[in-house]
Order: structure tokens, then sequence, then C-alpha cells
């Protein structure tokens, strides 16, 4: 090789190895500033790491009959606005009229990607 390529590669080569110390060094500190803010989450006791899964999941299980309450209220809400649809406002026969174009394109939508992405219909 030519002394212009190799002055080229030991150049390169060093600052290389500058800019990898750096990014080393930054993200050695980055990563011990998350560890240090974040270190009432580290579990000292690696035994209790099982359980964790399935406190996860009856935590929200337990919220469930408070959701299902709040579902039933908006419920009712909903089907006395429907039975008396001839007093609503504009605005909000204009909202269900936008709600419902929009359950609908999602429907298509869904059903697009279930036929395969394909218009003509299902492989049969």
């Amino acid at each position: 090789m030519s002394a212009t390529v190799n002055n080229l590669l030991k150049s390169t080569k060093a600052l290389a190895e500058v800019a990898g110390k750096t990014v080393s060094s930054r993200i050695g500190q980055s990563y011990a500033q998350v560890m240090e803010s974040n270190a009432k989450y580290v579990l000292e006791d690696k035994s209790k790491l099982a359980d964790m899964p399935k406190q996860y999941i009856f935590t929200h299980l337990a919220e469930f009959p408070k959701y299902t309450a709040q579902a039933t209220k908006e419920w009712t809400i909903t089907k006395a606005k429907l039975s008396s649809w001839r007093e609503l406002s504009a605005a909000e026969a204009a909202t269900g009229l936008i709600f419902t174009g929009e359950l609908f394109a999602w429907f298509c939508v869904g059903e697009y990607v279930g036929r395969g992405f394909s218009l003509t219909g299902y492989s049969v």
C-alpha cells in the first residue's frame, strides 16, 4: 500500500478509537444514571421475580369489576340516548354517524387483512 493510504488508515483508526472511547464512556454514564434513578425497582431477592407475572395479572383482574360497572353505566346512558334518537342534537347525531363510519371502515380493513390483502375474496 502507498504511504498516503497507510497514513489515512492510521488516522482513521485513531479517530475511531477516540470515538469508541467517548461513546463507551457516555453510554456507561447514562446507564449509571438510569440505574441510580431507578434503583428502587431493582429486585434484590431474585426469588420474587417468579411471582411478578401473577401479581401483574391478578392486580389488573382485581380492577375488572370497576371497569364492568363503568361500562354498564355508559351502556345505560347510550341506550337512553338511542331510545330517544329524535331528540338528539345535530352535533350528537354527527358524532354518532362519524363513529359508525369509522367502525365500519376498521371492519373493512380487518376483512381486507384477514383475506390476505386481497380484495377479491378468500382463497378456497
